[in-house]
C-alpha cells in the first residue's frame, strides 16, 4: 500500500478520496453554521464561522508538514505548509468567486452585486496580511515569535470584524423545508430545546473529520512530489491547495444561491486571512515553542519571496476587481480565469526553472524570479528589511 501512495497516481487518488469526504463533511458543517450564526450579519458570519471551520484543512495540512519533518528537511516542510495555505489563497480569491458569479447567472440573475463595505474590510486585512508575512518570513531563521505575531494579527481582524455587526436585531430564521430529510438536519432539528449545542456539536465533529482528511492530503502531496521528483512546495502550491479548499468552496456557493453574497465573498476573504495567519501561525509558534527550535529558512527563503510577490500583486488585482465593480457579471468570470491561468503557469514554469528546466513556461517565470533576485532589488531589499526586523527573535 504503502507503495502505491508513493507513487503520482497512487498520490492523486489519495487526495481525490480526501477530498470528497471534506466535501461531504462540508454539508454538516454548514447546517451547523446556519443555525450558529443566524444573529451574524453583514457578512460577519462568511468571515468568523465559515472562513474559520472551513480552514482547518489547511490548519491541519500546516501541523502535519511540521510534525513529520525531519530536522534537516524542516524549512523545506514548511515552506511546503505555506504553499498549500498561498495555493488555497488564490483559490479563495479566483477560483471561489468565478463559480460563484456563474451560480448566480445560472439562476437567471442578471449579475452580482456585492457590499463594498465588505471588500473593503476584508480586502484591506487580506492585503495587510499578505505584506506582513513577505517582510517577517523572508529572513533567514524563523521563530515561534513570527507565529504570534500573525496569530495576533487575526485577533485584530476578527476583533473588528465582530465590532462592525450591526446593532439591530435580525429576523429570525426559519429552518424547516426540505433539507431536513438529511441525518444531520433529523439529529439537529429533533427537538426545540437544545438546538444550538447540538449544532455545535456536528461543527465540531464534520471539523474533526474535515481535519482527519489532511493526513490522507499530505501523504497525497508527498507521494507525488516524490515520484515527480518535483519540491513539495509546488505540489501542494496547486493540488493541496484546491483540495483543501472544498469546504470554501461548497459554502460559498451555497450562500450565493441563497442571495446571501456579503457571505459569499467575505467567506473566501475571511478564510484567506484564516489561511495565512492562523493556520500558518499557531501551528508554527506551538510547535517551536515546545520544541525549542528555530526553521533555518535561508535556502528555502528566496522560493517563497517568488511565490509570495506573485500573491500579493494578483490578491491586489482581485481585489481591486470586486470593489470598484457595480455589478459583477459573465465578463469577471474571464478575467478571473485569466488571472489564475497566470498563477499556475507561472508556479509550472518557476518548478521547471528551479530544476534546471528551459522550457517555454520556464523562459518568463524565470525572468520575473531573476528580476527579484537581481543585487539591489526587491528580494534582496524584504530579506534585509525581514532580517532587521526579526534579527533578536
Amino acid at each position: 500500500m504503502d507503495i502505491i501512495l508513493h507513487t503520482w497516481y497512487g498520490g492523486l487518488i489519495l487526495m481525490l478520496v480526501c477530498s470528497y469526504v471534506i466535501a461531504k463533511a462540508c454539508d454538516v458543517f454548514e447546517a451547523a453554521t446556519d443555525c450558529l450564526g443566524s444573529n451574524l450579519n453583514d457578512g460577519v458570519k462568511g468571515a468568523t464561522l465559515n472562513a474559520i471551520g472551513s480552514s482547518m484543512p489547511e490548519l491541519l495540512t500546516t501541523v502535519f508538514f511540521l510534525i513529520l519533518a525531519a530536522q534537516e528537511n524542516l524549512g523545506r516542510d514548511f515552506a511546503a505548509g505555506i504553499g498549500g495555505n498561498t495555493g488555497s489563497a488564490i483559490f479563495n480569491s479566483i477560483i471561489i468567486p468565478m463559480l460563484v458569479i456563474w451560480v448566480v447567472l445560472a439562476m437567471g440573475i442578471t449579475g452580482v452585486k456585492v457590499s463594498k463595505k465588505v471588500i473593503l474590510r476584508d480586502g484591506l486585512f487580506l492585503i495587510g496580511a499578505e505584506i506582513m508575512i513577505l517582510f517577517l518570513l523572508s529572513s533567514r531563521y524563523i521563530t515561534h515569535w513570527h507565529g504570534w505575531i500573525f496569530t495576533g494579527f487575526y485577533i485584530i481582524y476578527l476583533a473588528y470584524t465582530l465590532l462592525s455587526m450591526k446593532n439591530g436585531s435580525n429576523e429570525e430564521q426559519d429552518y424547516n423545508g426540505d433539507e431536513h430529510d438529511a441525518w444531520f438536519k433529523k439529529y439537529q432539528f429533533k427537538s426545540q430545546e437544545g438546538t444550538t449545542s447540538r449544532s455545535w456539536i456536528l461543527l465540531i465533529s464534520s471539523t474533526l473529520v474535515m481535519a482527519t482528511a489532511c493526513a490522507g492530503i499530505v501523504e497525497g502531496c508527498k507521494g507525488i512530489a516524490e515520484a515527480l521528483k518535483i519540491h513539495p512546495l509546488f505540489i501542494a502550491l496547486i493540488l493541496v491547495a484546491a483540495v483543501s479548499s472544498v469546504p470554501d468552496t461548497i459554502i460559498s456557493i451555497k450562500d450565493a444561491k441563497k442571495e446571501n453574497y456579503d457571505d459569499a465573498l467575505s467567506n473566501v476573504l475571511g478564510s484567506n486571512i484564516f489561511d495565512i495567519t492562523i493556520s500558518m501561525g499557531l501551528p508554527l509558534a506551538l510547535f517551536l515553542l515546545f520544541t525549542g527550535q528555530k526553521i533555518d529558512f535561508i535556502d528555502v527563503g528566496p522560493t517563497f519571496i517568488d511565490v509570495q510577490v506573485m500573491l500579493l500583486l494578483i490578491t491586489i488585482v482581485t481585489i481591486g476587481i470586486y470593489y470598484f465593480s457595480e455589478e459583477m457579471r459573465m465578463p469577471h468570470v474571464y478575467v478571473l480565469g485569466v488571472l489564475y491561468a497566470v498563477f499556475i503557469l507561472y508556479a509550472i514554469g518557476a518548478a521547471d526553472y528551479l530544476n534546471g528546466g528551459n522550457s517555454f513556461l520556464a523562459k518568463p517565470s524565470g525572468a520575473f524570479i531573476e528580476f527579484l533576485r537581481q543585487p539591489g532589488g526587491i528580494s534582496e531589499f524584504l530579506q534585509n528589511t525581514a532580517n532587521g526586523l526579526t534579527g533578536s527573535w
